[in-house]
């Protein structure tokens, strides 16, 4: 079982760097991983030189710098003979201590899959398809429209819809988010109160690699108001009556909690953390009434924070998955902890359908495996994850769901432990 982290429970209106502060502390009593290098599968390596030529931009490296990186670097790479060999020349030397979160032998399940899946990419695009481009087009223009038919009308009713495209805009941003930080698209996040800069660091970095786990930033963020990873907590016999409440508000609470940070010093004020400010500016343009105008920002605002949190919520947080305090035993291999932790449902709705009915996320467990690959393109290598499984007989660890059944599960889970 992973460890938890210190701030676990306070997450929610702290900045994510402490997250980092305290993984990379753990990393090191682990590993001995030096501050200034990174650990990747039992070898230290100094890769400050490379920062700047890294394809995925310096971001991730900078943020991660002092840490365990071996499930990003698996899961973001598809030709590991060409990022090893760059790897090696930034070698430092063996670690103190090999105390690895999962297992990556060359011959298990991941491994495998990981290697069928990077020969299928080698003669093929992973990026995002012509059915994805038209669909961002289509997204934007929805959002833009409902947006200005609010501004227009200054009916709730349309404030509500343009909350919905906003839930889908943060799809493509999700999608994109992945894909490195010169992908323009990531931007679409900051429509809604959630940041991409924090949301690399919670999403990309924590919850991506660390699923239903004590460091899943995304789970443990929300204790005391849902349950999560403990088995009880003093106020979960009202959970059923507020959590919804709670999910709506979310995204405000962690933009009143970077507005803090900016004030305290603590943070640097970034531009895109103008973006909602702007929203509101225009629609308080129109009505001209500021009470009216802030009702009708936070009705988007709070609708599109329920929808991104409470449908995600479900896929992971259910009766057939993994979590701490579950009778399930986690397994060590990193692809079969993933299905685990991660549910799949209704497959036979495809891209780009499902982004707009859920953000493409009924496609979740390769998505979680291989995040790089572009959410248009992940229906094209279900067939290898199908093949693997059954090579290793682990057929019945992939189960198939209607997302009616999961959202049943989920509440039971919930009730149950309320």
């Amino acid at each position: 079982m992973i460890p938890s982290l210190p701030s676990r429970g306070k997450q929610l209106l702290e900045s994510p760097f402490i997250w980092l502060k305290e993984k990379a502390e753990m990393d090191r009593k682990r590993t001995g991983v030096p501050s200034n290098m990174w650990y990747v599968q039992g070898k230290i390596y100094d890769l400050s030189k490379f920062l700047k030529e890294h394809p995925g931009g310096e971001n991730f490296l900078k943020l991660t710098q002092g840490q365990d990186i071996t499930e990003m670097y698996y899961a973001h790479h598809l030709n590991l003979d060409k990022c090893q060999a760059i790897l090696n020349k930034y070698y430092v030397r063996e670690a103190d201590r090999v105390q690895q979160y999962f297992n990556f032998d060359q011959n298990g399940f991941y491994r495998t899959l990981h290697r069928r899946v990077g020969d299928y990419f080698k003669v093929r695009d992973k990026g995002p398809s012509l059915s994805m481009k038209l669909t961002v087009i289509s997204v934007l223009f929805a959002f833009c429209l409902t947006f200005g038919l609010t501004c227009l009308y200054q009916s709730f009713w349309w404030a509500l819809l343009c909350g919905y495209t906003l839930f889908v805009c943060f799809g493509i941003a999700h999608n994109f988010m992945h894909q490195g930080p010169k992908q323009p698209l990531r931007y679409m996040s900051d429509l809604l109160f959630f940041s991409h800069y924090h949301w690399v660091i919670t999403h990309c970095i924590s919850h991506h690699h660390y699923p239903n786990s004590n460091i899943d930033f995304e789970m443990t963020s929300m204790e005391p108001f849902y349950i999560t990873t403990k088995s009880r907590l003093p106020n979960n016999r009202f959970l059923p009556y507020y959590i919804n409440i709670v999910f709506g508000f979310i995204s405000t609470l962690q933009f009143i909690s970077t507005i803090i940070q900016i004030i305290k010093g603590e943070e640097q004020l970034r531009k895109e953390y103008l973006i909602p400010v702007i929203e509101y500016i225009i629609i308080y343009s129109f009505c001209l009434d500021g009470a009216l105008a802030f009702k009708l920002f936070m009705a988007i605002q709070c609708f599109a924070s329920f929808l991104s949190l409470k449908y995600p919520l479900i896929i992971h947080r259910n009766n057939f998955n993994y979590s701490d305090g579950s009778t399930i035993q986690p397994s060590n291999d990193y692809g079969i902890y993933v299905i685990q932790t991660t549910t799949d449902h209704d497959l036979w709705i495809q891209f780009p359908l499902n982004m707009f009915l859920f953000q493409s996320f009924n496609h979740h467990i390769l998505h979680h495996m291989f995040p790089t690959v572009d959410e248009s393109r992940i229906p094209e290598i279900h067939h290898i994850l199908e093949q693997t499984l059954k090579d290793f007989n682990l057929q019945h660890i992939l189960k198939k769901y209607s997302f009616l059944e999961l959202y049943k599960s989920h509440n039971e889970l919930i009730l149950e432990k309320s």
